[in-house]
Order: structure tokens, then C-alpha cells, then sequence
């Protein structure tokens, strides 16, 4: 025994009872309650029917949300956390125009059985943490192999993420630039309008120094920097689109004088609006299908979005000579698009940065869900000036549909209904609507197709996507059903339970053959190129059934 351990004995056995230097540990605050996996925005929206008494913990594993709360809109991207607390509401906004479909981790926890019942966390805020997408999987893990991991793991990892959480309020709390928010939202609404720096102050009840000063510190911009790029970016999206007057320019972007704008767009674009067309432009094309889209025009992005699916075909075309990277880098790390120094950013509509991605370029973002495909392709076409190879595309594509219609009428004249089920393994399936590629707009629009009843019956068709239960995939069967089996061999499981099924083998479809395998990554892209291969594909397995019959 060491001297140091032999006096803290003498010490303890002279003095019975009595320990030196106690330290009171606080009560816990929170319990982990439970915890789900969602996969759709309707589950979204029933964690607040079920967990309303409850504080609910949201990570977004993929997609992007537009959830509501009592403080306003947030927007979510894959990455990010936001928590609520019990009694209030964060609901995913119900209208069209997701990105993608949205899945999630939903944490549902509680206060302790203690009189001090503090909330830490403040109003609902995205968080973009990599500790805390680590921390969820890790969480996501230990819970569901309880024996492996032990009783504590969980609760261990839990209050980990809920000092993350708290670390990112007691940061935001100090350093409070609401009034600054206000300043640059009211900017954004009157940029076709005139205002003073005065009239902004004023408005946020600061003087107009202290205005200028942390303006600038936020911004990186001081105000009038700020406001002239932003309608520079302005008279730059429109000249991509259309070919507007000096005139017509002025009225849209707040200037009254033309000569002034021209001077102001020159200075900040380096040529003068009349020649910003003609320009050849580094384009960074933040989403997978824009870029497969822009590659099939013949022009090569500057920065690219690219899925593992892209890669071996821009391999074998000799494409890959740009910057690539993948869709969730770019929505939650700007600072990627900004290092490229490109000309023109594209990307889906909405996007939460915005304001952020205008004061590095010229930002056209596209509503994916409410364009059709081809009015994309003509739009990316018009932006690059290629929209008469766009056009030349969409006549081969047409070519192809004609010929797919007419040998369908010959071989089986009535179409009957049509379904693509995307398996995902034990939790079930993704379904699309016809606005949502996969597949579905081929079946539907190019070749005449119906849904299934089920779909149209529920009012789903139009609201992008559904995620189905193993359960219950058989109640969206069609005469027809493309099936993209789950691929991991740990998921194997999923897709024998289905095949099992009575309801599954009672279908027509399975009964009399009209079942085909596809494979998801082929179903992925709406570019022209992938969709073209798509109807190729389509045609080639119900013309390969229709003769054998």
C-alpha cells in the first residue's frame, strides 16, 4: 500500500462516519422514453398526435422537410436535429414541393421525477452536427441489440446528444442577432423597392454605426455591398432565363436608372449585361439528376452532385473531369460551393440557404416536384445554351414513347393500372406518385397506365411518395408491378416474409407472371439519358411476357 493510501486509511478509521470534500450530484432533468424510425412525412405528422405530452427529438437521416412550429418555418436537411418540447407543435408542412422523401429518427423523451423542471434548449432550431449524426447512429444501434450493448449504453448516448444540444442554445443565446434576421428578410422583400440603411435601423430600433458595424461582422458585406450583389444576382437569374430589356431589368431588380444598373452589373459581373449570356459559365449543379442532366446536354458542371450509380457510367464516357461530390455535402456544407468559385448554382427548390448560395452566384433552384422532367431539361438548356440540343432530346425521347405506345396497343391494347414498389427491407416499400420519376411518370404519362385504385382512393398519387408496410404492400398491387427486391443480404429476410404472404401470392400479378424485377439504381435519374434506358427497360420486360402469352 502506497503512503498516500495508507493516510486516507489511518484517516477513514480514525474518523468513522465522516467522508471529506462531498460533492452533491444535480438530479437527472430528462429520461429517454422512446425511440422510432420514420419514413415518410405522414409518420411525421402523427408523432405529435401521439407523443403530444411528450418532448420529441427529430433528426432527419435523408430528404429535406419544411417543418412548422409556433416561432415560424424551419427548413431541415439530411444531418440535422431539431427538438421540440411537450405541449408545442412542429409539424411537417403538408404542401408539394419536397426534395426527396424524407426519413428520420424520432427521440421521444420526458422530464425526470424532479420539482425543477427547466427547458435548456430554447425555441425549435436546425442543428448541423457531425457528433450528433454520429451519436443517433450509435444510439439507433444500441437500442435495437439491447443485449449486446447492455442496459446503459443507450441512456449514456442520449444524454451525450442532449448536451450537444444544449452546448448549440447556450451559443445561440449569446449570441443573439435576431434583429439582424428581421433586417435581411425585410432586404429580400423590398430588393425591388428603395430603402436606406437609415430607414432599416430605424425599423430595429438600433442607430444606424451600430447598424453598419455588425452588419458588416455578420454579413461579411457592408449593407450597401450586400444589397447591390443581391440585385446584380437578381438581374443575372432573369438574363439566364429570358432575354429581358435594360428597361425591363431596372423594373425588376429596384434600380430606376439603367445606365446606373448596367455600370453596377459590370463592375460586379465583369461584363456588361448585354454580353452576360454569350458568357461560357462554371455551373455547380447541387442535385444528382441536374448534373446527370447537364452531362447529357454535353456541358460538364465546374462542381457536381454524384451518386455511387453515376459513377462507373461518367467513368465510361469520360466525364468524371469535374469536382464531384454528394447531394447532403452540398445542402449542409456551402462553404464547398463557395471554394469552387462557380458562375451559376442550380439546385432544387426549396432550399433553406438561399440568401446564402445568391452571395456566392447567380442561384436558379427548380420546384422538383411541380416541373415536369421535360420542363427542367429546356430550363437547364436555356441556362447553359443548349436549349435546341434540350429540345433535340426530348424529340428522341418522344420518338421512342410513339413506338412503345404503338407496339403496346398491338400486343395488349387496354393498359391497365401499373405500380413501381422500391423494397427498403423489413420496413417495407417506398411507393411514387406520377410527379416523382422512379419510373412512375413513365408509366403513367408516357404509356397510359393507371395507378393503383388504392392510391388514387387515399389521395396519394399527387403528394410525391408513400411509404408502405410489409403488411400491407399487396393493397397498392396493379396489374402490372415492377419490383426492386431489397439487395443486402441482412435484408434478405424481408423480401421471403413478403413472398410468404397469402395476400402477396393471391395477387393476379403474381399469379399470372406480371411481376418484374428492375433494380433501383437504374430508376433513380429523371435525365433524359436514364429515362429513355428507363422506358428501354420498362418496354423490354412487358414485351418479353406479352409474347411468351
Amino acid at each position: 500500500m502506497s503512503n498516500l493510501d495508507l493516510s486516507f486509511h489511518k484517516s477513514s478509521v480514525n474518523n468513522p462516519g465522516r467522508l471529506q470534500q462531498i460533492t452533491t450530484v444535480p438530479p437527472a432533468m430528462f429520461k429517454l422514453c422512446h425511440l422510432v424510425q420514420l419514413h415518410d412525412r405522414e409518420a411525421f405528422s402523427r408523432i405529435d398526435e401521439l407523443w403530444s405530452s411528450k418532448h420529441v427529438l427529430y433528426v432527419i437521416t435523408s430528404g429535406q422537410a419544411r417543418l412548422i412550429s409556433s416561432n415560424g418555418q424551419l427548413m431541415v436537411n439530411t444531418g440535422s436535429a431539431v427538438v421540440r418540447q411537450a405541449g408545442t407543435l412542429l409539424q411537417h408542412e403538408s404542401k408539394r414541393g419536397s426534395l426527396s422523401p424524407v426519413q428520420g429518427i424520432a427521440i421521444a423523451f420526458d422530464f425526470a421525477d424532479n420539482e425543477q423542471r427547466l427547458w435548456p434548449f430554447g425555441h425549435p432550431v436546425p442543428v448541423t452536427s457531425r457528433l450528433i449524426a454520429e451519436l443517433i447512429s450509435e444510439l439507433v444501434q444500441s437500442s435495437s441489440k439491447r443485449d449486446e450493448s447492455g442496459p446503459f449504453k443507450p441512456h449514456m448516448l442520449f444524454y451525450q446528444l442532449l448536451d450537444t444540444l444544449r452546448d448549440h442554445a447556450v451559443r445561440l443565446a449569446h449570441e443573439d442577432h435576431s434583429w439582424l434576421d428581421i433586417v435581411l428578410a425585410r432586404i429580400h422583400e423590398r430588393v425591388t423597392h428603395s430603402f436606406t440603411r437609415e430607414q432599416l435601423a430605424r425599423e430595429v430600433n438600433v442607430s444606424p454605426e451600430h447598424f453598419s458595424r455588425e452588419f458588416k461582422k455578420y454579413t461579411g458585406f457592408t449593407f450597401v455591398e450586400y444589397v447591390t450583389r443581391l440585385r446584380i444576382r437578381i438581374a443575372q437569374e432573369h438574363l439566364l432565363f429570358a432575354n429581358p430589356t435594360l428597361q425591363e431589368l431596372a423594373q425588376l431588380t429596384g434600380y430606376r436608372d439603367t445606365f446606373y444598373l448596367s455600370r453596377k452589373f459590370k463592375q460586379t459581373v465583369g461584363c456588361a449585361p448585354t454580353l452576360y449570356r454569350k458568357t461560357p459559365k462554371k455551373i455547380a449543379s447541387l442535385t444528382y439528376n441536374y448534373t446527370a442532366s447537364l452531362l447529357a446536354l454535353g456541358h460538364i458542371p465546374h462542381l457536381g452532385a454524384v451518386a455511387e450509380w453515376m459513377k462507373s457510367r461518367l467513368i465510361e464516357n469520360g466525364q468524371d473531369q469535374f469536382d464531384q461530390c454528394y447531394e447532403h455535402d452540398l445542402i449542409n456544407h456551402p462553404d464547398l460551393i463557395a471554394d469552387a468559385h462557380p458562375d451559376v448554382i442550380l439546385g432544387y427548390a426549396p432550399h433553406s440557404g438561399m440568401d446564402e448560395l445568391r452571395q456566392i452566384a447567380p442561384t436558379i433552384l427548380m420546384p422538383f416536384e411541380e416541373l415536369d422532367w421535360q420542363e427542367q431539361l429546356i430550363h437547364l438548356g436555356r441556362i447553359t445554351g443548349l436549349e435546341a440540343k434540350a429540345r433535340a432530346l426530348l424529340d428522341q425521347y418522344d420518338t421512342l414513347q410513339q413506338e412503345a405506345n404503338r407496339t403496346l396497343d398491338q400486343m395488349m391494347g387496354v393498359r391497365g393500372s401499373a405500380v413501381c414498389i422500391f423494397m427498403i427491407g423489413e420496413s417495407g416499400a417506398y411507393i411514387y406518385g406520377h410527379g416523382w420519376g422512379r419510373a412512375s411518370h413513365i408509366l403513367y404519362h408516357s404509356l397510359g397506365f393507371a395507378p393503383p385504385a388504392r392510391m388514387e382512393k387515399d389521395g396519394q398519387l399527387l403528394t410525391g411518395y408513400i411509404h408502405v408496410p410489409l403488411n400491407e404492400i399487396h393493397l397498392y398491387a396493379a396489374d402490372h408491378i415492377f419490383i426492386d427486391y431489397a439487395r443486402e443480404p441482412s435484408e434478405q429476410d424481408a423480401v421471403d416474409k413478403l413472398f410468404a404472404q397469402e395476400s402477396w401470392n393471391n395477387l393476379s400479378a403474381v399469379r399470372e407472371g406480371r411481376l418484374y424485377e428492375i433494380e433501383a439504381n437504374m430508376f433513380y435519374g429523371f435525365d433524359p439519358i436514364s429515362i429513355m434506358e428507363q422506358l428501354q427497360h420498362i418496354m423490354h420486360k412487358l414485351t418479353s411476357h406479352l409474347s411468351m402469352h
